[in-house]
């Protein structure tokens, strides 16, 4: 079986360096988006992650949580769980990893990878008519219109009446090969924003804990094999894939979500267009990227 090289291919679009991390602003006083965050930390505006859409990720660095989509992405929630309850993703490898772009993983062609066979592309659906969407509130330079789904980063277009989930930080989709429905087992973690790549993979899930993790592992060289580590070297290896609803009750981790359509996220993404602060002595224009935007996750056990 070929490796899926869909998001190698798109690798190479990319530039060769990823932007530097930007120092955080020298105030007195704490930003008002930390304000608004501890504010909000309990209480009716959050959510808990049911635990058969909950998946633990355990590697050398530390544990990392994600949270799947059953409403948007069926299907591949589906394989997903799937595969963990096969315990078919344990001891796999990070095999692709390029600086800035994803980190992917999964069978990777081996002997497991024909008991499951290629999926239907989820990439976007008809526009849902009960109210879920809730706007950022500002222009986007990829779509028409963007916001959140139940705490996943989407857009939407009224004209074609479709929306989809977006490829930003965090953000989990099924790796591919040139057909659009040929992913099936191997899938990657974006760590940084790559919207161009929208509505060509589904994206099922998204990172709520543990994402520094993922930032820790090994590198490939895009220029060889688009990113592929090399041997004799090897790809961080993740121990166990485990669907927290498998694990023993008393060990489950629980995590929160803050709801998108509640008034605390919306003072969240208030607070992060309005610059208000002294420091500002030159008022930033009142936008906010969505990718910019993440939803308040917290792991309380």
């Amino acid at each position: 079986m070929r490796r899926p090289i869909a998001i190698a291919l798109a690798a190479l679009a990319i530039t060769a360096c990823s932007q530097a991390a930007q120092s955080e602003t020298p105030l007195a006083s704490p930003p008002a988006e930390t304000i608004a965050m501890i504010e909000a930390e309990t209480g009716p505006d959050w959510r808990k992650i049911a635990p058969e859409n909950l998946l633990v990720l355990k590697t050398a660095h530390g544990e990392t949580l994600i949270e799947l989509n059953p409403n948007f992405a069926p299907g591949h929630a589906a394989r997903m769980r799937k595969l963990a309850t096969d315990r078919a993703l344990n001891n796999t490898e990070f095999y692709r990893v390029i600086d800035g772009f994803v980190a992917q993983t999964g069978l990777n062609g081996n002997d497991k990878s024909e008991d499951y066979p290629p999926l239907m592309n989820e990439n976007e659906r008809a526009i849902a008519t009960d109210g879920s969407f809730t706007p950022l509130g500002n222009a986007d330079l990829y779509a028409a219109e963007v916001g959140h789904l139940n705490g996943f980063a989407a857009a939407r277009n009224m004209e074609s009446g479709t929306e989809w989930l977006l490829h930003c930080p965090g953000a989990v989709a099924m790796a591919r090969d040139t057909d659009p429905n040929s992913g099936a087992a191997d899938y990657y973690i974006v760590l940084d924003a790559q919207r161009y790549l929208d509505r060509n993979l589904t994206v099922f899930g998204r990172v709520v804990s543990g994402m520094e993790y993922v930032q820790m592992v090994r590198r490939g060289d895009r220029e060889i094999e688009s990113g592929v580590i090399q041997a004799p070297a090897s790809g961080d290896r993740i121990f166990t894939v485990t669907l927290a609803s498998d694990m023993p009750e008393d060990s489950r981790p629980v995590v929160e979500v803050m709801k998108t359509d509640s008034n605390s996220f919306a003072n969240a993404k208030r607070s992060k267009r309005v610059r208000r602060d002294p420091f500002f002595y030159n008022t930033p224009p009142e936008v906010v990227d969505i990718c910019d935007m993440p939803v308040p996750a917290k792991r309380l056990k």
